[in-house]
């Protein structure tokens, strides 16, 4: 039986030869091209990883901002109610300051005593410092009363001074000297 070769004209021969050095020519250019593209790809795939990395970083850091933004937004929130409660304000907030001290000691039960004032005038703080000074006879138990009126009060007060002056260990009286002294701010 003749082989296929044999029955085509030479003319076939080279045309088929021809026609299978192109297929070949276009096999090696097609692997060398996918080759080529497979590299491409994976240095993409590699950048793409790369930002979404940075992607993700951005988005954490975004969100640490978001909470530390919303933080100091409860924060100024926090300042401002504690401004509004448990600072005196203005030129009334004077007043008020005299009239929480006489209000502390009718819930103590104590008369009210001969108090000195002192406001600081200081125009550059913000906060400025009132004072108030008075003198004191009550027994221990007393005391502890009025200090504990005193510290559970609304607003800030600081306890600036205690002066013990006579302590008579007989009838248990504790003659002092304290100074209270509270905040206000001007409007």
């Amino acid at each position: 039986m003749p082989k296929l070769s044999e029955q085509l004209t030479e003319k076939e021969r080279k045309f088929l030869k021809r026609i299978s050095l192109t297929g070949l020519v276009m096999f090696g250019l097609l692997i060398i091209t996918l080759f080529f593209w497979a590299r491409r790809l994976d240095g993409l795939r590699e950048q793409a990883l790369a930002l979404q990395s940075e992607v993700d970083k951005l988005a954490v850091r975004t969100e640490e901002t978001l909470a530390e933004l919303k933080s100091w937004q409860e924060t100024q929130n926090d300042l401002a109610e504690i401004k509004k409660t448990w600072f005196y304000a203005g030129q009334g907030g004077m007043d008020t300051f005299r009239q929480d001290l006489t209000q502390l000691f009718q819930k103590a039960g104590r008369p009210v005593p001969a108090i000195s004032y002192q406001y600081e005038e200081d125009q550059k703080k913000e906060f400025r410092r009132l004072s108030a000074s008075f003198g004191l006879s009550l027994s221990y138990p007393m005391l502890k009363k009025f200090m504990y009126e005193l510290e559970s009060w609304p607003r800030i007060w600081l306890l600036d001074q205690i002066n013990f002056q006579k302590i008579d260990n007989l009838s248990g009286l504790v003659d002092l000297r304290l100074t209270v002294a509270g905040y206000y701010y001007e409007k």
